[in-house]
């Protein structure tokens, strides 16, 4: 009696073995489909779980600290996380399929490289964290602008290495030779220099900047007749906006090569010009003129006490009279408001005080000669 619930057992068994092991697709079994299913199933509920953990108790938890640090890390490292679950867990769940040697290894090396991808993401967001709460503030309260240059272009040095290392661990992970690669990189790099001289003289150009530091960011300046101002010094290109609000990109290497025209000193832009008063003027009108151009500049809000107008000399047609006054360095469009201003107030109280511009002109003497020049 005893031994019939044993021999129905061990049928069951071997039933439900064999039914595990029966081939239903290219050779998988049924127990490969539902390992592989299970596997999945347990990637994206783990996933999930992780997500709900890091979104509702770990975001509560940094909230409640005084730093910024964990707040910023777990942001950065949010998506990743997840995405590399799913990775390792794919990589799991293939490994429960039977395949192809030839598509075992393509799916292999496939995932393989995502997840590298993942990691090599998450560390610079990371880097973008770490650089958002300790670089940028102080960057941000620092007067010089060499930080403001320096930190985007470290910025974008580490994420290069970051990414390329992430390339050479996947070669390394399918297969390739390192060593043998980097060789033979170098063998081609003077070919590649030769392909590549415009970038490598950009390069270049962008520590001739740093070094001799001609201008910097936010500085007004003109450039091979491109006038605007800086805000942005890169590895290759140094990017204006002018006032008319375009985006104007010079290559590194035809900065350096021409002249900078730099009319910003001490963070502040200067704005020069010359009026021509007419040569009836009077002595007092003129000395008006350069009292009504104090005026003005002294009642502008914008305007600092640094600003100077002088008698500069007789011209050929007008008596000249130069200006120059400085502005914090700001936005380019309020700096052309602000110069429309103070053009219209000086047309204005010249008009008051009955100060006439001159414009060139020119006298001819006509002189008579005698019809007989021997007589």
């Amino acid at each position: 009696m005893t031994g019939e619930p044993a021999r129905g057992t061990l049928a069951f068994l071997e039933t439900l073995t064999q039914t595990w092991n029966l081939e239903i697709v290219a050779g998988n079994s049924l127990g490969n489909v539902l390992s592989f299913a299970a596997a999945l199933f347990t990637t994206m509920v783990v996933a999930r779980l992780v997500h709900t953990l890091i979104h509702s108790r770990l975001r509560t938890w940094a909230a409640r600290t005084s730093n910024d640090l964990d707040d910023a890390l777990i942001e950065a490292l949010e998506r990743p996380i997840n995405l590399l679950i799913l990775g390792f867990g794919s990589r799991a769940a293939v490994a429960c399929l039977v395949l192809p040697d030839g598509l075992e290894q393509i799916v292999e090396h496939v995932l393989t490289v995502v997840v590298t991808v993942f990691i090599a993401w998450g560390v610079t967001r990371i880097v973008d964290a770490l650089r958002t709460v300790f670089i940028d503030p102080r960057v941000a309260a620092s007067e010089s602008k060499l930080d403001d240059q320096v930190v985007p272009i470290a910025d974008k040095t580490i994420k290069v290495v970051i990414w390329s290392m992430a390339v050479l661990i996947s070669f390394s992970n399918l297969g390739y030779d390192i060593v043998s690669l980097l060789t033979g990189l170098g063998i081609g790099g003077l070919a590649i220099a030769m392909a590549a001289q415009a970038t490598l003289s950009n390069l270049l150009g962008s520590f001739t900047i740093f070094a001799d530091q001609p201008f910097q960011v936010d500085d007004w300046i003109t450039v091979d007749g491109h006038s605007g101002v800086v805000t942005e010094v890169g590895l290759r290109a140094v990017r204006l906006l002018t006032f008319e609000g375009r985006i104007v990109t010079l290559p590194n290497n035809s900065v350096v090569s021409t002249a900078v025209i730099n009319p910003s000193v001490d963070r502040r832009w200067r704005q020069d010009g010359v009026l021509t008063l007419t040569y009836d003027s009077s002595h007092d009108d003129v000395k008006r003129a350069l009292a009504i151009l104090g005026e003005i500049f002294d009642a502008h809000p914008d305007l600092g006490s640094d600003h100077s107008a002088r008698f500069r000399a007789f011209g050929d047609s007008a008596l000249e009279i130069s200006f120059a006054y400085w502005l914090q360095a700001g936005r380019p469009r309020r700096w052309l408001d602000i110069r429309s201003e103070i053009n219209l107030e000086i047309k204005r109280r010249f008009d008051e005080a009955g100060l006439s511009f001159a414009f060139p002109t020119m006298s001819l003497h006509v002189v008579s000669l005698p019809k007989n020049p021997a007589a």
